[in-house]
């Protein structure tokens, strides 16, 4: 019953969502925050689906702060934990990581699950797709990850998908842009 429950909140949240995104626009509260707490947000945000798999965090030591929007980015970071954890095995792990990849800090959520083809790949992003190959077994609204890119790209980053194919996991990512004139980690006392 609770999962039902969560599962009908986050469908109507997505619906919330993608219809203040698609007639408001989002309009992000952009400040400096660090990418490790993003990450441990977002996966407490989730511990409940999460509560039973094997799960890593990878957090790289001196990652810059990023000037974003760390609620958004937060919130984007959801579906792609759902999404792991949708369409992989119960038992099979899920890493969430950042990192610093090409003058950006890089949030990455991986799993050993079903996989993504060639074709899939660009078509995840797009509002209400469902890929074929799980229509009849996998819920969901096909919102999520519209939602996500949305986000990402009010923030000024970029989401990104990577897999090897059919049952060799899927990589999803948010590249958020180092920024110049960034403050110092240590701040003095």
């Amino acid at each position: 019953m609770q999962e039902e429950a969560t599962r009908l909140n986050n469908l109507i949240e997505n619906l919330l969502d993608s219809t203040r995104i698609s007639s408001e626009g989002i309009r992000p509260h952009v400040e400096w925050a660090d990418p490790g707490d993003i990450v441990n947000a977002a996966v407490a945000k989730k511990a409940g689906l999460l509560a039973h798999r094997p799960l890593r965090i990878s957090i790289e030591s001196d990652l810059p702060l990023v000037h974003t929007d760390p609620t958004l980015i937060e919130k984007a970071l959801g579906p792609f934990i759902e999404t792991a954890a949708k369409y992989s095995a119960p038992a099979s792990p899920i890493e969430v990581t950042a990192s610093l990849s090409n003058e950006a800090v890089k949030l990455a959520v991986s799993d050993n699950g079903v996989g993504l083809t060639r074709e899939e790949r660009p078509l995840i992003w797009e509002r209400f797709y469902r890929g074929r190959r799980h229509r009849s077994t996998t819920t969901g609204s096909g919102l999520g990850l519209w939602i996500t890119r949305s986000l990402v790209e009010a923030c000024g980053g970029q989401a990104n998908a990577q897999s090897a194919g059919i049952n060799r996991g899927t990589t999803m990512s948010i590249a958020l842009p180092i920024a110049s004139n960034r403050p110092a980690r240590d701040f003095p006392d």
